[in-house]
């Protein structure tokens, strides 16, 4: 009779000893993972949509609460009569456990979609960026239209074309500038308000130094002058700015929607528009933002995938330029919320 309430006690505690914070990594990482990987496929499956000419819709997941209960109970009983061999014994228990995961989702709408996607990303989180270490090439390909009327590449419908020579000339010359750390951002103020200041330093080699003469005059900048404010727009006010006309999200999705590459059925039925054959994912003789591809079976080695009207839409785990350039939009999308932070709803869990 000890042995088994000592086994039955055993057992409901080693239960309860699940509960509680035993209960946060095995949360935390799997919770973190799968929202990591629905919010990647929730992107992509967006930037596919925008191709076909669909309605992008991004959910927002505004909070997780995950409720553990269990209960046991334990039923012992004995009886005897004078009669011989009329005795008995019982012993019995019994358990419940529960798992009650509460997801709330918010969808992306409103004022929080337009300043979230359209409004334009601010130079100034450019500059903060390249001065972070990022490549200065790939973010203005990336998120910049022109920079002091020197048009960016892009192959948008309706808006595509060749990017400028100058820009070309442009980026190889800040790339090596910002290679040898004679570049660098800060910011001040201007009439009571915020500037962003663009700096090359002084003190250089005479390479480095021809460079950043290049920069002056592809930009149209005063000789001399080491610093310079920075300001959205298509052209500057005065030969001591710098007008860079940034893309918003929204923008940039469309310009990665417009290098999916589609089956061909699709395009014969005019249920979408044929890839330009003059971006050149393969050679990679031009530039282009990301390569997503398309497949009737689902794929094996896929960074992130999408079913979507018959078709496997995914990008390959061994594309790295690709992947650096979906994983950079997506961190984008989260660096240029500005707004407040959103109110907690109160929750009461009860405790069981």
């Amino acid at each position: 009779m000890v042995s088994n309430w000592a086994i039955i006690g055993l057992l409901f505690l080693t239960g309860c000893a699940t509960i509680g914070p035993g209960t946060i990594p095995r949360d935390r990482f799997d919770y973190t993972t799968a929202i990591g990987e629905s919010w990647k496929n929730q992107m992509l499956l967006n930037i596919v949509k925008i191709r076909y000419g669909d309605t992008p819709v991004f959910l927002d997941i505004a909070s997780v609460i995950n409720q553990y209960s269990i209960q046991g109970q334990i039923t012992l009983g004995a009886g005897w009569t004078s009669s011989p061999a009329a005795n008995s014994q019982s012993i019995g228990g019994s358990g419940t456990y529960a798992e009650r995961p509460t997801i709330t989702y918010a969808p992306l709408s409103g004022e929080k979609f337009t300043r979230s996607l359209l409004t334009p990303i601010p130079p100034s989180a450019l500059m903060f960026l390249i001065q972070a270490g990022w490549p200065v090439r790939f973010l203005f390909q990336t998120c910049v239209n022109s920079v002091n009327d020197l048009d960016n590449w892009s192959t948008a419908p309706g808006w595509g074309r060749p990017a400028n020579p100058e820009f070309q000339r442009l980026m190889d010359a800040l790339e090596k500038v910002q290679m040898s750390r004679a570049f660098a951002a800060r910011v001040e103020k201007v009439d009571k308000k915020e500037a962003m200041v663009m700096i090359f330093r002084r003190k250089v080699s005479e390479e480095i130094a021809r460079d950043i003469l290049e920069i002056h005059k592809l930009l149209g900048l005063k000789p001399g002058i080491a610093e310079f404010s920075v300001y959205y727009g298509v052209a500057p006010k005065t030969d001591e700015e710098v007008a860079i006309l940034t893309r918003s999200i929204f923008e940039i999705m469309i310009e990665m929607s417009s290098e999916i590459g589609v089956p061909p059925d699709h395009v014969a039925e005019k249920r979408t528009y044929a890839t330009s054959s003059e971006i050149a994912l393969e050679k990679n003789e031009t530039p282009y933002l990301i390569r997503v591809q398309n497949s009737t079976g689902e794929p094996t080695k896929a960074f992130a995938s999408v079913h979507y009207r018959g078709y496997w839409f995914w990008i390959d785990d061994r594309d790295r330029p690709s992947k650096v350039t979906f994983t950079f939009l997506m961190i984008l999308l989260s660096l240029i919320e500005t707004g407040g932070a959103p109110a907690v709803p109160s929750i009461t869990i009860p405790v069981g």
